[in-house]
């Protein structure tokens, strides 16, 4: 009755505000209107964002508006796609861009320089590519297919080429659905799958850790979704906006072997992932899993390779004492364009 209310309240102030002012909206929405806008529905969302857009403006009332878009029209904004159950995704993940063949070729010629720097450095590395949430959870897009997740799943082809790294594919046994619901990353279940996944490629190939680590459950918190955010749903009315949804914390103690305090070795792993690898407990279930302490140097929106990148960069000469780099990256960053560092990277690594 409440949502009803509000509903009924803005159009009418809507239709009020764009009768005295916002009639020029009103009008560019006629002048725009093609014959399949008025075949498939999409004229009467037009009349209605337009109404909502000449709502006079607040703080409150902005709120209001983007939770009334939300449950009304299913418009989470331009650079989210509201699916089914409260699910969000980022429109990186399913809009199709012009260069996007182009920069795929050029993280694949990158793929091959990077797996060939590390190798010289004497050290293990360990791709591990983060399958796209959209394709993952594709039964909650509420319409619409992951095509592009699978067209960027072609790169899957060179990876199967690298020489002298482990590849790591978390598509298979993948923990349904892994994911939050209003959050771009994967969510407790899904970082724990993958820590574990990795410490069992790396166990082929390395010593068993020999620290005690112990991961330890803190309290359960309430998580507030990046993709939440980025829509504007956080100011939205609690009726309106999705459930928020709750995290544990969690943390490792870890007891060393052997040695004073001033005598403890530098960490022989190094996780240079993206914002993926900052997230959901990730970095704790991973040194829980390989039972040794992990240097942790990941960037929130490293993208493709700039963690990697800048640790090849600043501590190449230090990479001989390190076993293992573990190169976490999302496969949604095949298609983003090429950051400073990685055309710099290009011109100077062969």
């Amino acid at each position: 009755m409440i949502r009803t209310f509000l509903v009924f309240a803005v159009i009418f102030s809507g239709l009020a505000a764009v009768l005295t002012k916002g009639h020029e909206a009103l009008g560019e929405v006629l002048r725009t209107t093609t014959e399949k806008d008025l075949t498939d529905g999409r004229f009467a969302q037009k009349i209605d964002k337009a109404i909502f857009a000449a709502v006079p403006r607040s703080t409150a009332l902005d709120g209001l508006v983007t939770g009334l878009e939300y449950r009304v029209l299913g418009d989470a904004g331009p650079q989210v796609r509201a699916g089914c159950g409260d699910w969000l995704y980022t429109m990186e993940e399913l809009r199709a861009e012009r260069h996007d063949h182009d920069n795929m070729a050029l993280r694949a010629e990158m793929l091959q320089r990077l797996v060939r720097a590390v190798k010289r450095s004497g050290a293990r590395l360990v791709i591990v590519p983060v399958p796209d949430k959209a394709d993952q959870v594709e039964d909650k897009l509420c319409g619409i297919r992951a095509t592009q997740s699978r067209l960027r799943d072609q790169f899957w082809s060179e990876l199967a080429r690298v020489d002298g790294a482990l590849v790591v594919d978390l598509r298979n046994h993948w923990p349904k659905p892994g994911y939050w619901k209003t959050d771009t990353h994967w969510d407790q279940t899904g970082a724990r799958f993958a820590a574990e996944q990795i410490a069992q490629a790396l166990a082929r190939t390395l010593d068993p850790g020999g620290d005690a680590v112990k991961l330890v459950d803190g309290s359960i918190r309430q998580r507030t979704g990046d993709l939440a955010r980025l829509s504007g749903l956080t100011e939205a009315p609690h009726l309106l906006a999705p459930v928020p949804e709750q995290e544990r914390e969690v943390r490792v103690d870890i007891s060393r072997s052997g040695g004073l305090l001033d005598d403890t070795p530098e960490p022989q792993i190094i996780l240079a992932g993206s914002s993926f690898s900052l997230n959901s407990g990730f970095f704790e279930y991973l040194e829980t899993s390989l039972a040794r302490e992990v240097a942790q140097v990941s960037q929130p929106g490293g993208g493709f390779a700039g963690a990697l990148i800048e640790t090849l960069d600043k501590q190449a000469g230090s990479l001989e004492k390190v076993k293992a780099v573990i190169w976490e990256w999302p496969m949604r960053s095949l298609v983003s364009s090429p950051s400073e560092a990685e055309k710099n990277f290009m011109r100077q690594i062969r």
